[in-house]
This record gives structure tokens, sequence and C-alpha cells, in this order.
């Protein structure tokens, strides 16, 4: 992990010219409408409501039409394998899912602690909550630098400073699932090949290999670069750095890591017993692998990856020797709960809470 530069900032400023924290900034992304730059306000119905959104979800529902036509597989055979669930082992596969938030909570709340802010634990898993719900019907992992908007609307923490947390998070996960491919991989994949997988695992050392310039990149020479642009650009770049670099300290590595490791087993936890339900017999090294594999397919750019991440599975579980229609149906039955669930309990979890309103 990385140090803070000298840049780094003890903790969060008040509030400046370059940063005014009377009212919070508009959030990022498309262009705001006359109402947000009056209010400060993020209007969420907007940003989903538009052809950006809708063309993102059909490419979505295009993939998913194609998986079908392509696998020559009908939704009556996918059905017919969901009629065996066991319901025993499909409620231990929500219990696990659950669990992934207060141990990402935690991880969130340990990176902003690096940079001098310290929240209660239960509001930052609810906006961990409420970003993924976000992520399910917005492209572009707008989710994300939601929760920098909430947390500086709602405790006025500066919002590039908490997006470089954010960041920080992202690259942990990225580098626990390049690990996670590559052990797993090991041991699971032996003599088995498939294009899918070796192209899965080949965009992941890629991605991994980008992110590890970017950051060079960024950490040695991001001053001299930023001094090239306004001040008010080189203030946003400073503390958006420091919450980047300053939480990824090697201090709090190992604890980073084992609420990483305890992340991503709860995610694979849930695979397993998902798999358990349908009588899909693979070990939990094999649920970690196809939980790793399905996470890098998050990159399609459709809300929360729909019909990347479904194709992702069947090819995966195709390597162990998984019939599709039986893949489908796993993938069907995950998504339920890992995508579905959140927009069901998200909406009105958003609508509802002070966070939405």
């Amino acid at each position: 992990m990385i140090e803070a530069g000298p840049r780094a900032e003890p903790s969060p400023r008040p509030a400046s010219p370059a940063e005014p924290q009377s009212a919070p900034a508009p959030f990022p992304g498309s262009p705001p409408s006359p109402e947000e730059r009056a209010t400060g306000k993020v209007n969420l119905g907007r940003r989903f409501f538009n052809v950006k959104t809708g063309l993102s979800f059909l490419l979505g529902l295009a993939i998913l039409f194609t998986l079908f036509r392509v696998s020559d597989v009908n939704l009556s055979q996918v059905l017919a394998q969901l009629s065996q669930v066991d319901p025993r082992f499909y409620v231990l596969a929500i219990l696990c899912y659950v669990l992934t938030f207060p141990f990402r909570g935690l991880r969130w709340q340990r990176l902003l602690a690096n940079v001098g802010s310290r929240l209660p634990l239960g509001q930052l898993t609810e906006v961990i909550f409420i970003s993924w719900f976000v992520n399910s019907v917005l492209p572009g992992k707008v989710g994300d630098l939601y929760r920098g908007y909430l947390l500086r609307r709602e405790h006025g923490l500066s919002l590039s400073r908490t997006v470089g947390t954010v960041v920080a998070e992202r690259v942990v996960d990225l580098v626990g699932l390049v690990g996670l491919l590559g052990v797993t991989g090991f041991f699971v994949l032996r003599n088995r090949v498939s294009p899918v997988v070796d192209g899965m695992l080949h965009a992941g050392w890629i991605g991994l290999a980008l992110l590890v310039a970017v950051l060079f990149v960024l950490y040695h020479f991001g001053d001299r670069l930023a001094a090239l642009f306004p001040e008010r650009v080189q203030a946003i770049y400073a503390r958006f750095a420091h919450g980047t670099f300053a939480s990824l300290s090697f201090k709090g590595l190992p604890l980073l890591i084992v609420l990483t490791v305890l992340a991503w087993g709860a995610e694979a936890g849930r695979l397993y017993f998902v798999m358990q339900a349908l009588h899909v017999n693979l070990g939990p090294p094999a649920a970690l692998f196809t939980v790793a594999a399905i996470s890098l397919a998050l990159i399609v750019p459709t809300p929360g990856g729909l019909g990347g991440v479904e194709a992702a599975f069947a090819g995966v579980l195709a390597v162990f020797g998984v019939p599709v229609q039986i893949a489908l149906a796993v993938a069907l039955l995950d998504r339920v709960i890992s995508y579905y669930s959140l927009i069901v309990f998200g909406l009105p979890a958003f609508l509802l809470t002070k966070r939405g309103r």
C-alpha cells in the first residue's frame, strides 16, 4: 500500500474559497439541472429517467436476450431448475450477503479514520447500501460518487477527499479480486481451459497493472500535473490525493486485508450456498474463483452489470462442467439476492430515509 505524500493534509479543513461549505456541491456526473444548481440538492429521479440510463438498461436486456439465444436455452428450462431449490441453503446465502455490508462499512470507517474523519459504523453501512442501490439503477458506478456527496451533505466532509477514500477502497478490492483469481484459479482450474476465463484473467491483470501505473504517476507527479491547472483544481486534487493515499497507510494494512477477506468471503459464501440450493456440488474455492471472475464483469456499462454478470456466470460455470441451463438458474437465483433485492429493498430505503429525502 502507499503512505501519504508530502501534500497530504492531517484532517478535513474548514471552508475555504476553493470549496465553500455553505451548500453541498451538485453531484458530479451529468450536468446539474437549474433546480440542482439553485438548491445544491441532487435529483436522482431526473438522472434515472434520461436517455443514457434507458440505453444502458436496453443494452443489458439485449445481452441477456443474446445469451439465451446463443445458449439455446429457454426460460422454461431455467424455471424448471429453480423449482428444485432447497430453501434452507438459500436462506444461508441471504445471510452471507447481508454480512458483507457491515464488513465493508468497517473497512470504509477505517479508511476515513486514516484521513481524520470518524463516523458511526451504522451510518456508513447504510450509505454503502444506498450507494449499491444507486449503482443498480444507474450506469457508470454513480453510487460511488454519491457516497461522497452524502457525507458532504450530512457531515460537511470534503467531497473530493471522501471520493478519494472510495477510490482507495476500490483499489483494495481490485487487488483482492486479482489475488483471489490467481490463488483460487491455481487450485480449481488445473487443466481446464476456457477462452472466457482466460480473457477475464487477462483483463484482471491488465486492469491491475494500469491501476498501479496510474497511482504511481499520481503519487510521484500528481502535484506537478495539477500545477498546470487553476488553483481551484489544485486544491481539489490535493484533497483527493490526501483521501486516496493517506487512507492506504501501512499501519492499517493488516486490518484492511482482514476486512477485505471477510467481505469477499461473505460474497463467496452467498454463491456457494446458492449453488448448494440448486444441488451444484462445487466447493468453496470454486465459489471464490467464480465470485472474483463475475465481479470483473461489473465493468459492463449497464446498471449493476445487468447482462454482463449473467453471461460471466454461464462462461465460468461451464469450465466446471455445469450445464448452461443450470448455470443460468444459478445466475438468476444469485442475482435475486445480489441485484434485484437491492432494487426492491433499496428503493424504499432511499425514499423513506433522510438520505433519500
